[in-house]
């Protein structure tokens, strides 16, 4: 006979279902993941579902990690033509309408929003519909989508303090951004085997250098890893291991292959926490959940901070890290492969320049972020299990801004 987890005396097993909405890219997919898994840890018999766009990351991660993902057409609308705005409100509609009905039928008591495409028109339904919304802020700039919606969530969770100012009004909590259990095991496990100096780097003469540029790769990146790669290759003192992406990842891999065997190249890591895990020091974008994970395993970083990007808001991530000392910042249009030789060469030159860097990204690190972020949201939700934010003791009085 099955157990109605209702009629359960302990509170964590009371059911209660939170919707996650948000996507496109893993920036804004991952944070989800990582609120629902300690959700999960927290109410065991929550039902957690996502909403988000066919074509995004989100429709390949979210069924991958076991959740239940309801497709909402959503588009972009930043810098838009006349006719493009047409089909943004078109596709904003559209995703209203399709929003409506799923909320009505299954009824969350909360929904987060991520960020992405997907995020306005669910939570825009759910604002009609009287459902309490929260955002999660993964960047120091917040981008336009989210500054328009946090004028009516009811929580704003932060990944950089900095952002609070535009969200003025709204009750912001300094969390920091989520990351995944695979990370927190990762830094537990260098917590007890902290390695040399204490910031997991092994006994050993080797220094090894991860490079990534997300998902889909960094062409800047690759081009200077080619580029870099014949240098490199003669250095018996160092190891790489480089995600390229899909469309450079011949290019890379045949200059790596006649640079010598001290390369790995791979089109994409799917297994990230074990790649920082093994690195001294990390090449890559900055990305909030990038430098979430790095700063999570208390990794010394080189930020290549993607040029493109809404507002420029990597830099502004970027700036933030190097200001705090745990990392240098290498502007793309800079990024050759000569002034990547000579920064990792600066690093790995300075023989206290990886511990400090590394304890330093260790000081940044948020690793309660996930759980305070679920356990507010299911005291939002009334269950019985969640801890409403500025109650929390991990949670400083600082942490609260209104």
């Amino acid at each position: 006979m099955t157990r109605d987890p209702a009629a359960t005396s302990d509170p964590a097993q009371r059911p209660v279902r939170l919707l996650i909405t948000g996507g496109g890219t893993g920036g804004h997919v991952y944070p989800g993941l990582a609120v629902a898994e300690a959700v999960a840890r927290l109410a065991p018999a929550a039902e957690v579902r996502f909403a988000g766009t066919r074509r995004g990351l989100e429709s390949v991660l979210v069924p991958e990690a076991g959740y239940r993902l309801h497709h909402v057409p959503a588009s972009g609308f930043r810098g838009l033509g006349p006719l493009a705005r047409v089909v943004f409100m078109a596709n904003y509609a559209a995703g209203i309408l399709r929003s409506i009905p799923l909320l009505l039928a299954w009824r969350p008591a909360v929904i987060l929003g991520t960020g992405g495409f997907a995020s306005a028109p669910v939570m825009s339904a759910g604002r009609l519909l009287g459902i309490p919304c929260a955002l999660q802020e993964q960047n120091a700039y917040p981008g336009s989508a989210n500054r328009l919606l946090g004028r009516w969530a009811r929580r704003v969770y932060l990944g950089f303090p900095s952002a609070a100012p535009f969200f003025r009004g709204r009750a912001c909590v300094d969390t920091g951004n989520p990351v995944r259990g695979a990370f927190l095991a990762a830094a537990k496990r260098l917590e007890r085997e902290p390695g040399e100096n204490g910031t997991g780097r092994r006994e050993r003469s080797e220094r090894r250098i991860l490079v990534f540029g997300g998902s889909r790769g960094a062409r800047t990146l690759n081009l200077a890893v080619r580029d870099a790669a014949p240098v490199w290759g003669a250095r018996a003192d160092l190891s790489f291991r480089i995600q390229t992406g899909p469309a450079d990842a011949d290019m890379v891999a045949d200059a790596c292959r006649r640079a010598g065997p001290r390369f790995r190249v791979e089109a994409y890591i799917k297994d990230m926490a074990s790649a920082l895990d093994w690195a001294d020091l990390v090449v890559c974008r900055a990305g909030a959940m990038t430098l979430a994970e790095i700063q999570c395993l208390g990794k010394p970083s080189v930020l290549v901070p993607f040029p493109h990007a809404t507002d420029d808001h990597q830099l502004r991530n970027a700036e933030d890290c190097a200001r705090a000392g745990a990392a240098v910042v290498l502007e793309d249009g800079r990024c050759d492969g000569p002034t990547l030789l000579a920064t990792v060469d600066a690093i790995l030159g300075d023989p206290g320049a990886l511990e400090s860097m590394g304890r330093a990204a260790a000081g940044l690190a948020r690793p309660e972020a996930a759980a305070l972020i679920a356990a507010d949201l299911l005291a939002t939700a009334g269950h019985p299990a969640g801890t409403p934010a500025a109650a929390m003791g991990e949670t400083k009085e600082r942490d609260v801004v209104r």
